[in-house]
């Protein structure tokens, strides 16, 4: 009888999983597809954020790649000003497939952290030509409460055969609160977002007067001054800190004390050095209009309680 043949070595096949190091930035102006132009990604603002990521599948047989498959997801998310829920569309490029890569299926899944739920609308898919789909999202959060999450996305591919491979990555943190209970409607923003306040250009004597305080000390709320303002809500303290600046202060007929940083600030009264910070006396209409701004602004980019933003003028 002849020798008995010795058994071949298993064969270890695998998808491992790799994907491209993404750089986020702040972009003030909405970002939207312009008709005939590659639109802006990787970018955000306060109620907007569009972020590409490109994932490669690698096909290895005994540790050595013989295919990989690569591809790109675009996500853009539209929160809203003045509602806990929101959606997000999801892009698949058309996949680039090398050597021994077709037959890679993906499963995907989508979830937030609670109070807030993610509604996946993503198709399973074998990859190759483009897709899309999509995320609703609704944050249940309560009232005089806020609540801070990302989505995490999560990939699982499979190839007959093969050990599955997996991805993970999170989207930009996001914040819903309902803490403007008695102004607006409960809604969420992208809080690594500083806003700018801009409206005061508007008032020639308080913006000069803004002007000349940021332009010394350690320019406090100018943008790029390492040094924004910080938003104060309690009423009391906002007080305080008007009288301890403008307490003694003799303004004029038709004139009102103007104070910068606002008294409406962490900022505010005397929390500065004397460099930093100032008073003028203003047409009292100006003064009177200044108050309305940014209790707007408040409201509009959902600046809440020590929160950060920026004075332009």
């Amino acid at each position: 009888m002849g020798a008995a043949q010795p058994e071949s070595a298993p064969q270890h096949l695998d998808l491992r999983v790799s994907q491209a190091p993404v750089s986020m930035r702040a972009d003030s102006a909405t970002v939207k597809d312009a008709s005939g132009a590659k639109a802006k990604c990787n970018v955000y603002n306060r109620y907007y954020l569009c972020q590409q990521m490109d994932i490669t599948v690698h096909v290895l047989k005994n540790g050595k790649e013989v295919g990989s498959v690569s591809f790109g997801v675009t996500h853009k998310m539209n929160l809203k000003q003045t509602s806990p829920k929101w959606s997000e569309s999801v892009q698949f490029s058309k996949a680039k497939i090398v050597g021994n890569a077709r037959g890679v299926l993906m499963t995907p899944r989508v979830s937030c952290g609670n109070p807030c739920k993610a509604t996946p609308k993503i198709p399973k898919r074998t990859l190759g030509a483009a897709f899309s789909g999509s995320v609703d999202y609704a944050d249940a959060i309560r009232k005089g409460k806020s609540h801070g999450t990302a989505s995490k996305y999560e990939y699982t591919f499979t190839k007959a055969g093969y050990t599955p491979g997996n991805v993970s990555y999170d989207s930009l943190n996001y914040r819903c609160d309902d803490t403007f209970s008695s102004q607006q409607r409960p809604g969420c923003v992208f809080p690594k977002y500083t806003p700018t306040l801009t409206a005061m250009k508007d008032l020639p004597t308080i913006a000069k007067h803004i002007r000349s305080v940021q332009n010394r000390g350690g320019h406090y709320g100018r943008y790029g001054s390492g040094h924004p303002l910080h938003r104060l809500t309690d009423k009391k303290k906002a007080e305080a800190n008007r009288r301890a600046v403008c307490g003694k202060m003799k303004p004029g007929k038709g004139k009102s004390c103007d104070e910068y940083p606002f008294a409406r600030t962490h900022e505010g009264g005397t929390k500065l050095p004397k460099a930093s910070r100032g008073v003028a006396a203003v047409p009292r209409g100006e003064q009177n209009q200044q108050g309305g701004m940014l209790t707007a602004f408040n409201l509009k980019q959902r600046v809440m309680e020590r929160e950060a933003f920026w004075v332009s003028v």
